[in-house]
């Protein structure tokens, strides 16, 4: 496991490095397009051998062209003149048929690869961001933008290539065989060329602005949508589905002010471009009809330069047509890369180890945090846990139980101080390896919409079967599990939701008793449990907490049963640290949680008794 996980996180480090510093898309697609290069050459190959055809087959027509102008009283026969000519020019078409499905079949092993490798990277990059990322970002709003990505990606390397490299080439070709022809003609061609590129160029800039904006309006949709979706429940309890409609609307609202702006500014730009072919066309063919009236050309070279005009106006057009698509594409993907230029808050050093935990002391020294650096929660902490040692975190909500938790955990980076586990800094280790030593049982569990079982065997994907259902025994789930049509096999749904609540808390202690961690986290993990699976639960968590340090965060105090000690919390700082009978003698603000928790008719008979 442990190798595997240490391959994991050296090609993780180097898509650190990789992604760590601003990069372009060009140079994002040619560090992703490094294992297909040769295939790509194949790409341009047919690209080439299309752009040269597009001035080949006028030229087998011209040939045709001219011997049928010849008079029949200067040919004793006009069919063979014409073999040739007309076999060349059925030849083309066959030629370009065969090469395109060439081109079709060097692309099936490109750009579905192509597409998995980004998606894989990027996700596994994404994966490394802190939790702090996550809980600023919505998930579908992430996941649209590594789709939108890949896809991207893929349709720029098919513009360039289909498009810009063989149009390009081909338009080039083209005006070479009309210079040779007739200059003046070329020479109008050419100018025309130039005005339209650069007119197109800069449109162009102003398209993908707008399409940064369309693109970010679009995944902000996707993203709402994701969020009400996730949270039907609520939305159905509160009744709130005209709300939901109309914050919805809103956004609506604004992708369509986009959608329609970026719309507009293509219909503009594709107005001046088709004027401008128009009078390009009018003058070339005026320009023709004049040299043939002056005898300057052939009927052949007549018929080559405005086959030749029509093809290199039209590639022109698709070559501007598609720098729109390009632009738009080139602006969704900047702002999905924008993701990816994100630098992880919290990485791992270049030459981290592996966290070994032998005892699970834990210890904070002088550490101060605070999620906004101008309003710090912990200042200058000291506190050390023994290995082995159950200890119970008391106080009201927000008072600083959980973060002090998940800063264990490394899920935030410290301002100051350190943190460490027999004596190794956990910023020195690898996270993945410290992460892998703890096992936490949330107040809310998190689970997969996937089976029962998988849920289960995250804990430890490699556990037998055996394994298995005697975690699923000591959580109290296996019965429920049973019960099940499906049995194990049963989808959970989207976060669980085909679950109660109580039943997601078993499945999620299951994990914990699977994974078996040397350090052991439990956030309210009995809360969703009724009075007597809490009572069978609770003997079970007892044993799992032989030999582990374990932390207990629970507002109801009975929990505390089995710690050894407790530390008190009042906005952050860490006010009583001592056994129950040692706080209840201090009269402080744990003996205060404790009359609350029990109520005024009771206090004097079971405090005694606890």
């Amino acid at each position: 496991m442990l190798q595997t996980l240490s391959k994991f996180l050296k090609k993780g480090q180097s898509m650190i490095q990789a992604y760590g510093n601003k990069q372009s898309i060009i140079s994002f697609i040619w560090r992703f397009s490094k294992p297909y290069r040769g295939k790509f050459c194949c790409l341009l190959s047919v690209a080439f051998i299309w752009a040269a055809e597009m001035s080949i087959r006028p030229y087998t027509l011209k040939v045709l062209l001219d011997r049928l102008a010849i008079p029949s009283s200067e040919g004793s026969s006009l069919l063979p003149s014409l073999f040739w000519p007309a076999l060349g020019y059925l030849g083309c078409e066959v030629m370009i048929n065969l090469m395109f499905r060439f081109y079709d079949y060097i692309r099936m092993f490109i750009y579905p690869s192509l597409q998995i490798d980004i998606i894989r990277e990027t996700t596994t990059y994404v994966h490394g961001h802190s939790h702090n990322f996550f809980i600023n970002r919505l998930g579908g709003n992430i996941a649209n933008q590594i789709k939108e990505l890949a896809t991207g990606i893929k349709e720029i390397l098919q513009i360039t290539i289909n498009r810009f490299f063989s149009h390009i080439l081909g338009v080039l070709i083209a005006c070479s065989a009309v210079l040779c022809i007739r200059p003046i003609l070329a020479l109008i061609v050419l100018l025309w060329i130039a005005f339209f590129i650069i007119a197109t160029v800069y449109l162009s800039k102003k398209t993908q602005k707008v399409s940064k904006n369309t693109s970010r309006a679009r995944n902000q949709t996707v993203g709402k949508i994701t969020d009400s979706i996730m949270n039907i429940l609520t939305v159905r309890l509160f009744a709130r589905h005209g709300y939901e409609a109309s914050r919805l609307e809103e956004q609506l609202s604004e992708q369509v002010y986009w959608d329609k702006k970026l719309e507009w500014t293509n219909l503009k730009i594709r107005a001046i471009q088709g004027t401008s072919i128009l009078a390009m066309m009018a003058l070339l063919l005026a320009a023709l009809i004049h040299a043939r009236m002056q005898g300057l050309v052939t009927i052949g070279d007549f018929g080559l330069i405005l086959t030749i005009g029509i093809s290199i106006s039209a590639a022109i057009q698709n070559i501007s047509q598609d720098l729109l698509i390009f632009s738009e594409l080139v602006g969704k993907c900047n702002v999905s890369l924008h993701l990816l230029e994100t630098p992880h808050e919290i990485a791992n050093k270049p030459h981290a180890q592996p966290l070994t935990v032998s005892i699970g002391e834990i210890s904070f020294e002088q550490v101060s945090f605070g999620y906004r650096k101008d309003e710090p929660l912990f200042q200058k902490i000291s506190i050390k846990i023994e290995g082995g040692e159950k200890v119970g975190l008391a106080g009201f909500s927000g008072a600083g139980k959980s973060t002090f938790v998940h800063l264990i955990m490394r899920l935030y980076e410290l301002q100051q101080g350190r943190i460490t586990i027999d004596s190794q800094p956990i910023h020195e280790v690898l996270q993945e390896s410290l992460r892998d030593k703890i096992s936490l049982i949330p107040q809310e569990p998190l689970l997969f919409h996937r089976s029962i079982k998988d849920n289960i065997l995250y804990g430890c994907p490699g556990a037998s079967e055996e394994k298995y259902i005697e975690a699923c025994q000591k959580a109290h789930a296996l019965e429920f599990i049973q019960a099940l049509p499906q049995g194990a096999d049963t989808i959970v749904g989207e976060r669980g939701i085909r679950l109660s609540g109580g039943q997601k808390q078993r499945v999620a202690i299951a994990r914990a008793f699977l994974k078996n961690a040397p350090i052991l986290i439990l956030d309210e993990a009995t809360s969703s449990l009724d009075s007597a699976s809490e009572c069978e639960v609770q003997r079970n968590l007892e044993e799992l907490m032989q030999n582990k340090t374990v932390l207990i965060i629970a507002h109801r105090l009975s929990t505390f049963r089995s710690v050894n000690r407790i530390l008190v919390f009042k906005s952050g700082t860490i006010i009583e640290d001592g056994s129950h009978q040692q706080l209840l003698a201090l009269q402080g603000h744990y003996s205060n949680l404790w009359n609350i928790h029990l109520g005024p008719s009771r206090q004097a008979h079971t405090s005694d008794r606890f």
